[in-house]
């Protein structure tokens, strides 16, 4: 029999060698399969965080794009009137109206851009749309967020005040009158001012030169502070690789660029930048007509009017989109009385390259059945950009200020 002591040691006896091995195994299997799994959800947790900041700079860039779209047309005038210029870099002016046509509300360009033209040193890609919208409120300026209308008595035209002071134009304001007729049509006219030009530098006395035996009614819409160049506001939207490499994140895939706002100076005519959204593959615009005067979209189109699908034929969307004073009312169809919908297609990167990830290619820059209005191939990945997710987001606008929604 054991004695006290012996038991005594034996209840205090530690662990034996092999005993140790064991459980250090097991310890160090649990602490790797442990340290993977929280590998798995970091990677994953990263991923998910930079494919949503890619979704938020998305959504809020692209916000701006739809709003402005929105007020395609806001403020111009209908009848001709001459002005001297408008953009001063030779792409954008391709989309100049000046001098003598009336302004369109929506001008695009897409064949033009072959990957050898640039905008102040920015190549916009070959495989995007290049869009222009014009409307006395597409700029930052102040006085381009104000509008008022004229107070008519036998003898005098004063301009009204609302209650609000923040919505009143201040005296140093640049701002155009339209002569709105509601007749048969309704037209809208730029009236001169005492010296033949465009514009009025606000004040209560200032209008005093107008009739106040017309038909209709005056409105007054704000420019800018500065001395204008044309009688509205213009913004442009392309998609263009920056002219230094440092302009465009490290992280965008290869052959990538940025989504721009490009807003055109009443100064001098150049282009003030805004960034809308990085690591963009391309942007492609398609076009809803009502050709036959019933409220209906009947047609289809590309930006350029080269591609239709619906009743009209491409040589009438083509006229509608380039033909001189084409947001006449003497020009039928036109932008301003026929189109109804814009639908804006941005393919865009989602989140940083995963090497465990292979895109499909070609990606559709559009929905399903547009593809022969847009690229029909859709757009190939190179090598290098197939390591990255990609994301297509619309913006679907009804123009608001265009005679055809109204």
């Amino acid at each position: 029999m054991m004695s006290d002591s012996q038991a005594m040691f034996r209840q205090k006896s530690g662990f034996t060698l092999i005993e140790l091995v064991v459980v250090m195994a097991l310890f160090i299997t649990v602490l790797l399969i442990s340290a993977s799994a929280f590998n798995t959800i970091l990677q994953n947790a990263t991923k998910l965080f930079k494919s949503e900041e890619s979704n938020i700079e998305g959504i809020v860039g692209l916000e701006m794009f739809r709003h402005d779209l929105q007020q395609a047309g806001y403020g111009l005038y209908t009848e001709p009137f001459t002005y001297a210029s408008e953009a001063a870099s030779s792409l954008p002016a391709l989309n100049n109206d000046s001098p003598n046509n009336v302004p369109r509300p929506l001008v695009f360009l897409t064949k033009t851009l072959d990957g050898t033209m640039s905008v102040d040193s920015n190549t916009p890609l070959v495989n995007s749309d290049y869009i222009s919208i014009k409307g006395t409120s597409l700029s930052r300026a102040p006085a381009a967020q104000k509008w008022t209308y004229l107070n008519i008595d036998t003898k005098t035209v004063t301009p009204h005040s609302w209650p609000s002071a923040a919505e009143n134009f201040a005296t140093s304001d640049n701002v155009v009158v339209l002569l709105k007729q509601f007749d048969t049509a309704q037209r809208s006219t730029l009236i001169p001012n005492q010296t033949g030009g465009f514009s009025y530098n606000f004040g209560n006395s200032v209008f005093a030169n107008l009739s106040s035996q017309m038909s209709g009614m005056y409105a007054v819409y704000g420019i800018d502070s500065v001395n204008l160049r044309f009688p509205f506001n213009r913004t442009d939207y392309f998609v263009a690789t920056p002219a230094s490499a440092a302009q465009l994140p490290s992280y965008c895939a290869p052959g990538t660029g940025v989504l721009y706002k490009a807003t055109v100076n009443q100064a001098d005519g150049n282009l003030t930048y805004l960034p809308v959204l990085d690591c963009v593959l391309g942007m492609q615009v398609v076009l809803g007509w009502d050709t036959t005067g019933t409220g209906l979209i009947d047609t289809w189109s590309s930006s350029d009017g080269s591609a239709v699908n619906g009743l009209a034929t491409t040589s009438v969307v083509q006229s509608a989109l380039g033909s001189a004073n084409n947001n006449s009312l003497s020009t039928v169809p036109n932008i301003r009385s026929s189109l109804k919908m814009v639908k804006v297609y941005v393919l865009a990167q989602n989140g940083r390259k995963d090497p465990d990830y292979i895109s499909t290619s070609p990606l559709q820059v559009c929905d399903t059945g547009e593809t022969s209005l847009t690229l029909p191939v859709g757009l190939t990945l190179t090598p290098a950009q197939l390591s990255y997710r990609w994301k297509l987001y619309r913006i679907v606008v009804r123009p608001k200020n265009l005679l055809a929604n109204q």
